[in-house]
């Protein structure tokens, strides 16, 4: 465990949105998926925030009356592919409801201090960037570290 590193957990092929995302779109992806959070990525692959379960359930968060988009991501080593999230009906954008304190941290992290800052945040992901550029190149969620820590 002591020395375990954050890339002996992430998650290298990771889902995202922009913030332009129809909220529908992103329930679609979260529920097909099967994943809990994405992050709000612009086009060069940058974080701008993080869109989790409890932001598309929370009512009071406000939803602007704007038809967002069907983009989604697909993103492997930094590199965003674009995919069509399907049909849009309803109104309501991912930015709209996003946080956008987005918590990264270096690939070569040890675990245990990855675990510490999730447990003093209260998060449940981290996006882990790439040290050139400082794109994502993977996600560590608590998940993520149980499961390492099971094998």
């Amino acid at each position: 465990m002591s020395s375990l590193i954050v890339t002996d957990c992430m998650t290298r092929e990771i889902y995202a949105v922009a913030a332009e995302t129809s909220l529908e779109v992103a329930a679609r992806l979260f529920s097909g998926r099967h994943i809990s959070g994405a992050p709000v990525v612009d086009e060069s692959g940058h974080a701008v925030g993080v869109l989790t379960l409890n932001d598309l359930c929370d009512p009071d968060r406000h939803r602007s009356d704007t038809q967002g988009t069907s983009v989604v991501y697909k993103m492997v080593a930094g590199v965003l592919h674009r995919l069509d999230g399907g049909r849009v009906r309803a109104s309501g954008r991912a930015g709209d409801i996003m946080t956008s304190f987005v918590v990264s941290v270096p690939p070569d992290m040890p675990v245990r201090e990855a675990m510490r800052l999730m447990v003093a945040d209260g998060i449940h992901r981290l996006f882990v960037h790439d040290d050139t550029d400082k794109k994502i190149a993977g996600i560590v969620t608590s998940m993520d570290i149980l499961k390492v820590l099971l094998t």
